[in-house]
């Protein structure tokens, strides 16, 4: 392969975005169905196959699995993405990087968990981050051809691989958990689908031979350094709180934060994920920084209008779903649940944000903000810890208020140039939502439960008059997002005789 094969990354118009957006939505909405219906499935068998304790010493050490893409795909695969030209050198440089960062890191967290994570945790957290430390390695085998699927903007081919590789290795983590193992299930399950996922990426992809190229490796370095760094941050700040408790507080009370937090805020992140993996493809793509904009704020508020009232109907039916779905051993989650809800509604507002700093060439900057950001919310629970889970879910709520103000105060603001009423608007919507969601449906609970309703038909009647409520509230107020959510979701099926045709890498 020589440098003569260049591609130069050509920008869409705004038809031609909205089509891209539109068909990953419509692929992802779609492999996030099929795989959220097993995995919920798997999850539920976990919460009855493996205890508290167990899932609280596996949170450390699934850390390490949205790191490890964090590592290898933003430090040498972004730089691919981003970039408006491209050539051969490029990716036998990524290719070469990424696979000796793979092996480097794997090694270095195998060789330090017992002498640093043994002592600060115990040793079984130190075993399953011994375990957990292939995922570096597997990760930076698909490193380039996930580059190269996101710059063609082939949601198709991404959407039906992560599927596929996350139901593949839920369906392992319940078979080992079924055997006899515990914590060490859920981390191997996680491994796993690392590895399905980085070898089926390499099957769809050409293979780009590993080359020291130097001119190439200082340009991807000069975006992908800050970069990957910025995500390091990002996943330090999603998971500092497990870290901290997990050397404060005994592995079931970890294993209670555990699942409270997966109920409030990252199961919103099933959802959210979709769009943070549009975003920086889409973004980049965008002709100009005022178009970026314009494509954020909209995808911002219909993210927020759905997702947030979503979460308020957990709020609501917490009391019956968590222990009807996950057993009794899970009960004392639902009070933490209900309040980390709010903080997941304000992290659906802020999803896309990183990727917007990322698509507009400011890594430095997103990268100096996370890491005082991971500081505050570390700082945080470490001094709510020892009152108890609900202090520290009223501490995480706090934090994310925090940096909401101050993503848009000073990232989005100062650096970007969007007006601080951004946050007005595009709050609107999940809040007049979510507000009416809570009122209508706090009453209705409370009047079932009173009149001796199975916890089933509370959990569907109360889901169904939210749902009811938030449609009503976006229908009455604000029409312009109704008409987007409700032009979306009937863009989401499949139209024979409309087609996005990805841009190939190579012209």
């Amino acid at each position: 392969m020589g440098d003569e094969h260049a591609s130069e990354r050509s920008e869409l118009d705004s038809d031609q975005l909205k089509e891209a957006a539109v068909s990953g939505v419509r692929w992802f909405a779609a492999a996030k169905a099929t795989t959220e219906v097993l995995q919920l499935a798997a999850a539920i068998a976990l919460a009855r196959l493996v205890s508290p304790a167990d899932f609280g010493n596996a949170s450390v050490a699934l850390i390490f699995l949205p790191l490890s893409v964090i590592l290898t795909y933003e430090g040498f695969g972004s730089a691919l993405v981003q970039r408006k030209l491209v050539h051969d050198g490029h990716f036998e440089a990524a290719t070469l990087t990424s696979l000796l960062a793979g092996v480097v890191l794997s090694l270095a967290t195998y060789l330090l968990a017992p002498p640093l994570a043994g002592p600060i945790f115990n040793p079984e957290i130190a075993h399953l981050i011994q375990l957990v430390s292939p995922v570096f390695a597997l990760a930076g085998l698909g490193t380039v051809s996930r580059a190269v699927l996101s710059r063609k903007l082939d949601f198709r081919l991404i959407s039906i691989i992560e599927a596929g590789s996350l139901a593949l290795g839920a369906f392992i983590s319940v078979a080992l958990a079924a055997f006899g193992l515990g914590a060490e299930a859920i981390v191997l399950g996680g491994v796993a689908a690392c590895g399905l996922a980085s070898l089926a990426l390499l099957a769809v992809t050409p293979r780009h031979r590993p080359r020291w190229r130097r001119t190439e490796i200082s340009e991807i370095a000069r975006f992908g350094g800050p970069a990957s760094a910025a995500g390091v941050v990002y996943v330090a700040i999603t998971n500092v709180d497990y870290a901290v408790l997990a050397a404060r507080l005994n592995p079931a009370q970890v294993g209670i934060y555990w699942r409270a937090f997966q109920l409030g805020v990252l199961y919103q992140d099933k959802l959210s994920g979709i769009m943070m993996r549009l975003a920086f493809p889409i973004y980049s793509r965008t002709g100009d920084l005022a178009e970026m904009k314009s494509l954020h704020e909209r995808a911002t508020r219909i993210h927020g209008a759905v997702v947030a009232p979503l979460l308020a109907i957990l709020i609501v039916t917490a009391p019956e779903l968590v222990p009807l779905v996950f057993g009794e051993a899970w009960k004392a989650a639902v009070v933490p649940a209900q309040i980390l809800a709010v903080a997941g509604m304000i992290a659906a507002i802020l999803t896309g944000y990183p990727q917007v700093m990322l698509a507009a060439g400011r890594p430095r900057p997103l990268m100096v903000f996370n890491c005082c950001v991971l500081v505050v919310y570390g700082a945080a629970v470490y001094l709510t810890a020892g009152l108890g889970l609900v202090a520290v879910a009223i501490a995480v709520v706090a934090v994310h208020v925090a940096i909401l103000a101050a993503v848009y105060m000073v990232l989005f603001r100062s650096v970007l140039g969007l007006p601080i009423g951004r946050l007005v608007t595009d709050l609107a919507p999940a809040v007049a939502g979510s507000a009416l969601v809570l009122a209508v449906g706090f009453p209705l609970a409370d009047l079932l439960r009173e009149a001796g309703v199975a916890a089933p038909l509370i959990v569907l009647l109360a889901g169904l008059a939210g749902v009811g409520a938030q449609a009503l509230t976006l229908r009455a107020l604000f029409p312009r997002v109704w008409a987007d959510v409700s032009g979306l979701l009937r863009r989401l099926l499949p139209n024979r005789n409309e087609k996005f045709r990805p841009l190939p890498v190579v012209e």
